[in-house]
């Protein structure tokens, strides 16, 4: 500045909310194309320098700065390897002085960069939102993580902190440590109580042979595996874990301690775009690091500034896995403090839960240089997406603040499908059965105050494909083995259903006592529980109701997507179906109850319940009885019982309670008909000819209680 004026900010607390109110201050006051020089919390100097001011002044050259450098490095290098994690706490000193050999040009692009309205001081977007499938947490709550800890030598992970950073996201993670002296204490019975393990290694190899195979059982099961390492010697089980599993390995030992930045693939100080680097502008490498060998089917997703290969990950048909070689990533010092670590850390967890397999998730606002906003009345510019194959797409738009918002999203054909709301998320789902390019529009129909930012994101279930036609259902005369009857409870659990939650588990709990009281259930019948409101999610696999456990359902959010209620049933049979035949069984068609107390907030749920659902495109469609109320409309209900596909006993039913009905009462009257209509269905199976018998009439409900030609 010509006048040499100082800048200066007195606030009554000193956390980082208020240090980056005062770098916002000092952007909006200075030329953009001035470097600047930051003095924090001294009063008594800004007085004088504003009566005396003077220009500051380098006192060293750029090649004395280097050469300081480089003899610090050299006296790193000259450490032993035993003791390189000693080194961490100079690293962590050092790294203060080594700001003063960035330029103040450097500084300056930092600062603006930090300061942007919705970022955080390392440049990465605010929010839950950016984070890899955030708004779409059903699809993994209530899973559990375990991190197994080796011995380390200088401190723990920050536990506290990583159990509340995934629990934000619905998941419980536990940590284990290795004994104090012995070998790991890892078993079956430990990892059955849990969909993914985080192995952080340590110097020495503690896992048995036996135990690297049942890792490796566990990931074939369709759980996840990070593998955590550090520099050298700090990847011996890591390397253990990753030569038997995966044909890969981990040595070195280098100084890291640097930010990667998005690039492209083996550059230098970058990582890739990826479903685990989603949301994340900024990353921190870790302290000291080593390198990811190359190999076969796995990626390499970054590179630390000289050059190591420092973050990857391996996927295949059922198995996921995560590579890290900079373990200090988890450590208290770090998690909060350096870039883009929580949101990674979130995305891991999300990529690796069961929950979220053969989900793809696309960010169309991106964070990289802006986000968006959109004022009232304006509509945003049209977002692209490219639709290749068969997928289940869901829009799902997110803000925080008081505002009413429209999100419509369009086909390639010209369809177009539109919700608006005052609540975040909004969600659009379509079967997206049309190639071609699809494109959503966010429209602010009210915003209040300044123009609404927002983060819009599509989510695409890339195993769904249309029902073959090829295969036919072979009728079970012609068959030998077990006949088992497959009945599946599609459970809503969107938000209107909160007041009924404790009922509606009640209900379940009475329904599983009553099939466990009847030998004759127990042998020929299986029954499994389907939650749905956004996503739709299998809570409890099929099993003969004394092999069930019936956990407490995920509390009700969101909206009523019956498409995702329809997809998951049609997945999980198709795999049931296969599995049990695998077994010698003989299985009869499946019997699905359908409750819900809303209308779909899916469009195109017709669309998707005839592709998968019906006789026309599928010939292990299910018998189906629909059971509504409060707010759901006989004639959506009557659409789901679908027609005669030959004969009455074949044909749905559907039934709505009756005005003054309370959903207390229609849960208990549907418990009993539910029963009966699996008892009889089994005692017909009994008696040689199985047939599903569809209740005729509920207590307290109307609807199809006749027969239809």
């Amino acid at each position: 500045m010509a006048t040499g004026t100082v800048i200066g900010q007195h606030l009554r607390r000193h956390r980082h909310q208020e240090f980056l109110r005062f770098l916002k201050t000092i952007d909006k006051n200075t030329p953009a194309d001035l470097d600047l020089h930051l003095i924090c919390d001294v009063t008594a100097w800004i007085d004088a320098w504003n009566t005396d001011p003077k220009p500051f002044v380098w006192v060293k050259t750029a090649d004395e700065i280097l050469d300081n450098l480089a003899h610090y490095c050299t006296r790193i290098n000259q450490l032993s390897n035993d003791s390189a994690h000693q080194i961490r706490t100079a690293v962590r000193q050092k790294r203060v002085h080594d700001r003063s050999t960035v330029s103040p040009t450097t500084m300056r692009s930092c600062a603006v960069a930090r300061t942007a309205e919705g970022y955080d001081e390392f440049g990465n977007p605010e929010g839950r939102a950016f984070d890899l499938g955030g708004g779409d947490e059903d699809r993994i709550r209530g899973e559990r993580i375990l991190l197994y800890q080796c011995a380390i030598i200088d401190g723990p992970v920050a536990e506290k902190e990583l159990q509340r950073l995934l629990a934000e996201r619905g998941l419980t993670l536990d940590v284990r440590r290795e004994p104090r002296h012995g070998d790991c204490d890892l078993t079956g019975q430990v990892l059955s109580q849990y969909t993914q393990l985080w192995f952080v290694s340590g110097r020495t190899p503690t896992l048995s042979v036996q135990q690297v195979q049942m890792i490796g059982d566990f990931v074939s099961a369709g759980n996840g595996l990070a593998i955590w390492a550090d520099n050298e010697p700090y990847y011996a089980d890591a390397n253990l874990l990753a030569e038997a599993l995966i044909g890969t390995r981990f040595s070195g030992n280098k100084k890291a301690d640097r930010v990667m930045v998005p690039g492209p693939q083996r550059s230098p100080g970058c990582f890739v775009e990826h479903q685990l680097t989603q949301g994340v502008n900024n990353l921190y490498e870790g302290i000291t690091i080593c390198t990811i060998h190359p190999a076969t089917g796995v990626t390499i997703l970054g590179q630390s500034h000289d050059g190591q290969l420092c973050l990857g990950c391996y996927e295949d048909e059922n198995r996921r896995i995560v590579l890290d070689t900079g373990f200090t990533k988890l450590y208290a010092d770090r998690l909060h403090r350096s870039a883009g670590l929580g949101r990674y850390l979130s995305n891991i967890a999300f990529w690796l839960a069961k929950g979220s397999r053969d989900v793809e998730y696309r960010l169309l606002t991106t964070g990289r240089s802006e986000i968006p906003a959109v004022g009232p009345g304006a509509t945003s510019p049209p977002y692209p997406f490219d639709i290749g194959e068969p997928a289940a797409t869901t829009c799902i738009l997110q803000w925080s603040g008081p505002a009413t918002l429209e999100l419509s999203v369009r086909a390639p054909d010209g369809t177009r499908a539109t919700h608006r709301s005052s609540q975040s998320p909004i969600r659009v789902g379509l079967q997206a059965y049309l190639p071609g390019t699809w494109s959503a529009e966010v429209t602010g129909v009210d915003v209040r105050s300044a123009p609404q930012q927002y983060v819009l994101t599509a989510s695409f279930a890339t195993d769904v494909r249309a029902a073959d036609t090829t295969r036919r259902l072979e009728a079970p005369k012609d068959e030998v083995g077990q006949i088992v009857m497959p009945f599946y409870v599609l459970c809503d659990v969107s938000g209107s259903m909160a007041p009924d939650l404790a009922e509606l588990n009640d209900g379940l709990r009475a329904l599983h006592r009553g099939l466990l009281s009847e030998p004759v259930i127990n042998d020929l019948v299986m029954m499994s529980v389907i939650t749905f409101n956004d996503s739709a999610r299998t809570v409890v696999p099929l099993a003969a109701p004394e092999d069930m456990t019936l956990p407490a359902l995920p509390t009700p959010v969101g909206l009523t997507n019956y498409s995702a209620a329809f997809r998951e049933f049609h997945q999980a049979f198709e795999a049931d179906r296969a599995r049990l035949k695998g077994e010698g069984k003989r299985v009869y068609r499946p019997c699905v109850y359908f409750l819900t107390d809303g209308e779909p907030t899916d469009h195109n749920y017709l669309q998707t319940f005839q592709a998968l659902l019906t006789h026309q495109n599928n010939p292990a469609y299910p018998y189906i009885c629909v059971f509504g109320f409060r707010d759901a409309r006989p004639a959506t209900l009557e659409a789901l019982a679908h027609a005669d596909a030959g004969g009455p006993h074949k044909r749905g039913r559907w039934f709505v309670a009756e005005r003054g009905q309370s959903v207390s009462q229609t849960l208990t009257a549907l418990v009993g008909v539910i029963g009966k209509s699996i008892l009889q269905s089994a005692q017909s199976a009994s008696g040689g000819v199985p047939e599903v018998s569809l209740p005729m009439n509920v207590p307290g409900m109307t609807g199809d209680r006749s027969s239809r030609s």
